[in-house]
């Protein structure tokens, strides 16, 4: 009788153990599976930031040549900017020797016409960008003219009738906070992820700011690292997911 009642119970204690193994190399198979498919959102969705921002980048980069080609001036600069303008800029904006002294739209942004490389809270890494000659990012910041922006200034350097190199100001682009990332970001809340946007503050100030958010936490990451801006190595940038969780940095 014992040796009938073991056999089978030995044998179900094997389903068991077995059944168990099987269980865990699925769960094991199935997490796997959902980090690669975090590792593809990651590319592709850092991706789209990432030209969301290369975006205000050209603006200023096309002001840029409109300058040169003009010997320094561009003529009817509010029909140009308009023609410029998106549902995610802000304004668009020149700064002649560091002084902002056009922008476009005008109204609600007379506040912003201030003195770029003199300013409390601009003028250090406005001065670097001058100095270094590189297009530089600051933000997201709170605006004069209210609101929050992340801030693409584009040094122009000109030449005189000599062909030296002078300083003839800046280029910028204002960028909407959080509305330059809606595409994505809406996105991703419709694919059920959770994310957190953030950004290294500056070229000057590595502290990572928070830009949008839908979470607090991030659990078990996996990492994509791109980089906005690449000729002048800012807007160092990190992706990490994990399932439906996401965390990137800009």
């Amino acid at each position: 009788m014992k040796k009938k009642t073991i056999v089978p119970l030995i044998v179900f204690l094997v389903g068991i153990c077995l059944l168990s193994v099987f269980t865990y190399n699925t769960n094991v198979q199935i997490q796997k599976d959902r980090r690669t498919i975090a590792k593809l959102n990651a590319v592709t969705y850092g991706q789209r930031i990432e030209n969301d921002i290369e975006n205000g980048i050209e603006i200023t980069d096309t002001l840029k040549q409109l300058l040169i080609n003009g010997n320094g001036q561009i003529i009817n600069f509010s029909k140009v900017a308009e023609n410029l303008m998106s549902y995610s800029i802000q304004s668009v904006q020149l700064a002649p020797n560091g002084v902002v002294t056009e922008i476009y739209p005008e109204e609600g942004n007379e506040t912003g016409k201030i003195d770029l490389l003199k300013d409390s809270n601009r003028g250090e890494i406005s001065n670097y960008a001058k100095d270094h000659n590189i297009t530089i990012t600051q933000g997201p910041i709170e605006l004069k003219q209210g609101g929050s922006g992340l801030v693409v200034r584009n040094p122009i350097y000109l030449k005189d009738e000599n062909g030296q190199e002078y300083f003839w100001g800046f280029t910028i682009a204002i960028l909407r906070v959080p509305e330059v990332f809606e595409d994505s970001t809406n996105a991703l809340s419709k694919f059920k992820y959770n994310y957190r946007l953030s950004r290294e503050a500056s070229v000057l100030d590595k502290k990572h700011v928070v830009v949008d958010a839908n979470c607090d936490k991030m659990i078990r990451p996996v990492t994509y690292d791109l980089t906005v801006g690449k000729k002048n190595g800012n807007f160092k940038s990190c992706l990490e997911l994990d399932g439906a969780t996401l965390k990137l940095y800009i």
